[in-house]
């Protein structure tokens, strides 16, 4: 059937494409939905994302039954059996959770639901959920000489903030007349996640083989950069917490770092006075597909892990056990790129969608479900794609222009795609 194999390609093209609410807020509540299966955290790897045939697919969607990716892989599943029930079904059911297609995905399959009022309906829903929400504003912008703005950090002491960058492999400040001003790193890496331990006056940024710093990546640094920071944001000392292949941090208390690599799945500690990371995840067998934000809960027991293909885990910092946050609504929890707490909800960077967007995920009391999720922002039309940011004084900081689109294996420009100056917008809370 032309109709179903045009799908197959449009959704092979687009598979990690996911998108916002059916309106846009709050996500609403749907007669008969059951918070379904098991809270346990079922391990995946690469061989996961392999896995194709129907009873295995379906196995996957009840062990993450709020990843969009999943679903989104059930759907293709269909088309290539020429299946337009399930096709259908499974449109529904990711616009009742506010997905929607791209244009050409959205034709094919409403060209499949007929001339029906579920076609209707379900045409309502995909145009609804793409609507844009833009609240916030711009904070900054960095020159292009600053190639691949990842992560950002502010200084709670002065207000100024800095950058990492993924291409460069420089941190970049701005000085007091507003210049911006790049500083290499001894030997290394992809520069990504980064923060300020006002109370150490410490910076921190993940050093990385992130397949962007060439051939010479294998010898560069790996882990960790601790510098010693005055009240200028200066830096007054500086060295490494070797190990692993870091890029997403998570300043948590008593001067503890928590890293994630995205590529080998592993989530690392560095603790005061190490020199080298500890693996708490992934020491001997893989948990995570791609581990990307992390955020610790109130009382320090627990880490928050959005694993970008299957949603959020929970790590119990005393025992190792590993959970699935839960949803008491119908929502979608895969795709988060970085991730934060404020106050009892958890600030996540949707970027796995489409249109891309800032979502709010309350959390339950005892802190293993979630219970709402607002959109803060969505289909910005200043966006290329959103990526890193740190919260502060009530607000998400965060890359607006993220430009991994425009650089190839080992950080080379691609043709016709040259860098362009990074926004930063602030999104108030």
């Amino acid at each position: 059937m032309r109709t179903l194999a045009c799908l197959v390609a449009v959704l092979s093209v687009s598979a990690c494409n996911y998108v916002p609410p059916v309106s846009p807020g709050s996500a609403r509540a749907t007669a008969g939905f059951v918070v379904s299966g098991d809270a346990g955290w079922r391990a995946v790897d690469e061989e996961t994302g392999t896995i194709s045939d129907l009873a295995g697919l379906r196995s996957l969607a009840r062990a993450f039954p709020d990843s969009a990716s999943v679903r989104l892989r059930l759907l293709r599943h269909y088309a290539e059996t020429e299946n337009a029930a399930g096709v259908v079904r499974e449109a529904l059911w990711l616009a009742d959770r506010g997905y929607s297609f791209s244009d050409a995905g959205r034709a094919q399959i409403l060209n499949m639901a007929g001339e029906t009022a579920i076609a209707a309906n379900l045409a309502a829903a995909l145009k609804s959920n793409a609507k844009p929400i833009e609240r916030s504003e711009v904070a900054a912008t960095v020159p292009e000489t600053a190639k691949l703005v990842e992560g950002i950090a502010i200084d709670p002491a002065n207000g100024r903030m800095v950058v990492s960058t993924v291409v460069s492999r420089m941190i970049f400040g701005i000085d007091d007349d507003g210049t911006w001003t790049g500083a290499p790193l001894p030997n290394a890496n992809s520069l990504s996640g980064i923060a300020i331990d006002p109370e150490t006056r410490t910076l921190w940024v993940a050093s990385a083989d992130l397949g962007m710093s060439g051939a010479e990546a294998g010898t560069m640094a790996k882990g960790l950069f601790r510098f010693g920071i005055n009240q200028n944001t200066s830096p007054t000392s500086i060295e490494l917490v070797s190990g692993g292949n870091p890029s997403d941090i998570h300043l948590a208390g008593g001067g503890k770092v928590y890293a994630s690599n995205p590529l080998g799945g592993e989530i690392y500690l560095a603790a005061p006075g190490q020199s080298q990371l500890e693996k708490i995840v992934g020491q001997d067998k893989r948990q995570f597909r791609s581990p990307q934000g992390l955020a610790t809960s109130a009382d320090g027991t627990k880490l928050y892990v959005s694993d970008y293909r299957y949603g959020i885990a929970i790590v119990d910092l005393h025992s190792g056990k590993i959970s699935r946050l839960v949803a008491q609504k119908p929502v979608i929890l895969d795709g988060i790129d970085g991730l934060w707490r404020a106050g009892n909800r958890l600030i996540g960077i949707q970027n796995g969608m489409n249109p891309m967007r800032i979502v709010a995920i309350d959390l339950s009391d005892d802190g293993k479900s979630a219970t709402n999720l607002t959109v803060l922002e969505q289909a910005h039309s200043a966006w290329t794609e959103p990526l890193g940011g740190t919260i502060r004084d009530g607000a998400l900081y965060y890359v607006a222009t993220g430009q991994w689109d425009r650089f190839e294996e080992g950080g080379v420009p691609i043709e016709g795609k040259p860098s362009i100056a990074t926004q930063v917008r602030r999104l108030p809370l």
